[in-house]
This record gives structure tokens, sequence and C-alpha cells, in this order.
């Protein structure tokens, strides 16, 4: 099906090709947002701001954060030398809200950053990480922006169905979209229920077969 393997791996199926991710499949492919992108970019322009300049350093933060969670759960510490100063202190608050989460929930992490490769599909993916909330198995993607869209349940939804056909004996409950606040300690926690999952891998297999269909025009 696939080779399941720890973050740091290139999306590089058998044959060599370097397979597309998930999160290239969606945005390429799925433009529900697209005017509401394009609105935010305009008020940013109007505003005197890059509106690319903006998004990178909310991407750079973003990336921190997963940092920080990725080295806690593995017990090690983060350097922050290549963040700016305040990437560093907005990714801190966001992630004092993740130890608060994890303090409130008593959350246990199993793995994270688990990339895996589909070679019947040719996609592959990150999960940022797998757990327990007390008996359940859950599969959480950690995002630091403002709101849930509806992208981010059909990239959960797709990560849930990769793992459980890599790992047929696995079930899991529920999907787990974890956002944190960068201006003040706080976390909005969104539960994926399985028929949500259900419909969110069918539409990314839709989207899956628009972008393979790209090859014949």
């Amino acid at each position: 099906m696939g080779n399941l393997s720890l973050h740091g791996s290139n999306y590089v199926l058998l044959d060599g090709t370097k397979a597309p991710s998930v999160t290239t499949i969606i945005s390429q492919n799925l433009g529900w947002n697209k005017q509401v992108l394009i609105n935010w970019a305009k008020r940013q322009t109007m505003v005197g701001n890059d509106a690319d300049k903006v998004l990178q350093d909310a991407a750079d933060t973003g990336t921190l954060l997963h940092l920080l969670i990725e080295n806690h759960q593995r017990g090690l510490d983060t350097d922050t030398k290549d963040f700016t100063r305040n990437q560093t202190e907005r990714a801190m608050v966001a992630f004092a809200g993740y130890l608060e989460w994890v303090e409130k929930t008593k959350f246990r992490a199993l793995a994270n950053e688990l990339v895996i490769v589909n070679e019947e599909q040719r996609i592959a993916g990150t999960i940022d990480c797998i757990g327990r909330m007390g008996d359940d198995l859950v599969v959480v993607d950690w995002k630091s922006s403002k709101y849930l869209y509806k992208e981010h349940k059909i990239q959960i939804a797709k990560y849930i169905d990769l793992y459980e056909k890599k790992q047929p004996k696995a079930k899991v409950k529920y999907g787990m979209v974890l956002r944190f606040d960068k201006e003040e300690v706080k976390f909005h926690q969104h539960k994926i229920q399985r028929d949500k999952i259900e419909a969110g891998i069918k539409i990314f297999d839709t989207l899956l077969e628009l972008h393979n269909s790209k090859n014949l025009i």
C-alpha cells in the first residue's frame, strides 16, 4: 500500500516519482475560499502591507508552533534562532495554548509527524499527531489559523483514510483539528466525526481524480 516513516522523508514513490501531497491536491483543485483570500489580499494592500510577506510570516509562525509541539512530545528543546522575535513570541503564545489543552484533556501522544506515501493513489501526507483521548484513538492536526475551514476537515479525513489503509487493524474514533490563538493563550477543539470523515474522503478522492485529469487536457 505504501511506506510509513518518520517526518523528514521525501514524498517519493517506489518508481522514483515525487508524490503530490494531500494539501497540494486540496489547494490546487478546491477554490471554496479563493474569494475570501482575494478580498483579504486586497485589504492588506490597501493598508500598505505586502500580502505575500504577511502570509509567509504566518506560515513561519505555524512551522515553529509545529516544531515546539513535536519537540515537546519527544522531550527535546527547540532552537528558535531561525525565526524572528515576533514569530517566536506568537508561536510561544500558541504553544502555551497547546500545553493548556494537554493538561485539560490528558491527551496521550503516540506518534507525531508521520509521513505516509500511498502507492495506490500515488499521494502522500504528513500526520501531525496520533494519540489517545481516553481509550479513543484519534488523529490530530495542529492549526494556528483564526478559523476552521472545510479544507481542514477534508485534509484530516484523508489523513485518517491513509493511516487506516496502512494500518488496517487501527480504527480511528474521530479526527481532531486543534486551533491555537497567537494573541492570547486559548485553544479551539474541533472534533471531526466519522460521517464527516467519510464525506471528506469522498470529496478528496474527487479532487484527486480532477487533479490527475489535468494531464489529459
